[in-house]
């Protein structure tokens, strides 16, 4: 598992396209897309790390990115037809103010330009054709939403939040909210989890004759990767870890619930678990070590 500083006007595919011909064909995934305008943290997992992937998505993310007050896209990002321009009359108080309203558990209908399905149907390709339909709210979480200057009708922000947010549509509402509204200018994902920009492999090394070398370097096994996950140590106990077994709910903390890393036998971290009021479900045991990053393409 390693991160690649995702560069604009690439999609999450061109990058694990390239990956995969770097490593001859390995097979590769994301974990958690980038909009191709969108740069930074794109999380990719190699060979059978690729089975853990939804699992990195649990890990919060960082975003720094630019709004631009005024101007309403279909998209809600640059990328996007204009709808609506509108004067712009805000000071950096009143962002910060308005900012604050969506901190915490909130809710945000996905933008018509997403890959949400809604009755089998990609939301991005019904838009395409012109076609709007109603979407469910989803639950989401930010835990911080800081608004760090403004010039003119263009602000600068850095937010913290769960899997599943769209920062576009956060931008756009804040926008709505101020009563003038906005949309996303420019993005860049800073942190995904325990990966970030600083740890992560450039696009240009992945051009060089020695990408594969770049991509070593920066690995991690899985245990590194999932550190941001509480820890349920199943290390003593009278019943057998194994994958989907339902372990009692007082094997783990009871302060501690969702997804966890668990401790096994022996004291290493070797898997995944949910818990919650059934009790302790093992989701996933890793291999040993040795077998992390194997495996080819079958298709």
């Amino acid at each position: 598992m390693f991160a690649v500083d995702k560069p604009a006007g690439r999609t999450s595919h061109d990058v694990v396209a390239r990956v995969r011909r770097v490593l001859s064909g390995a097979k590769v995934g994301h974990a958690g897309t980038l909009d191709p305008d969108a740069t930074g943290v794109l999380v990719l997992c190699v060979g059978n790390a690729t089975k853990i992937s939804a699992f990195l998505m649990e890990g919060e993310k960082e975003y720094r990115g630019v709004g631009r007050l005024g101007v309403v896209t279909d998209t809600q990002d640059a990328s996007g037809q204009v709808l609506a321009e509108r004067k712009v009359d805000v000071t950096l108080e009143n962002l910060r103010e308005a900012a604050r309203e969506f901190l915490g558990r909130i809710e945000q209908i996905p933008p018509m330009f997403s890959a949400v399905k809604i009755d089998g149907q990609k939301l991005y390709r019904l838009a395409r054709k012109g076609v709007e339909v109603e979407r469910p709210a989803r639950t989401v979480h930010v835990r911080s939403f800081e608004i760090t200057s403004i010039d003119g009708a263009d602000f600068e922000f850095v937010v913290t939040c769960s899997k599943g947010t769209y920062v576009r549509t956060l931008v756009h509402d804040l926008g709505a909210r101020l009563g003038c509204g906005g949309h996303l200018a420019r993005l860049v994902r800073s942190r995904q989890g325990g990966f970030s920009l600083e740890n992560a492999v450039p696009w240009a090394a992945l051009e060089e004759a020695d990408a594969a070398a770049a991509i070593g370097r920066a690995k991690v096994d899985p245990d590194q990767a999932l550190e941001f996950l509480p820890e349920c140590d199943l290390s003593t106990g009278p019943d057998p870890v194994r994958a989907g077994a339902l372990l009692p709910r007082d094997r783990a903390p009871e302060d501690v619930e969702g997804v966890v890393r668990v401790r096994l036998p022996g004291g290493r971290h070797g898997g995944i678990a949910r818990i919650d009021d059934e009790g302790v479900r093992v989701l996933h045991l890793f291999p040993p070590g040795s077998t992390w990053g194997r495996g080819r393409r079958t298709s």
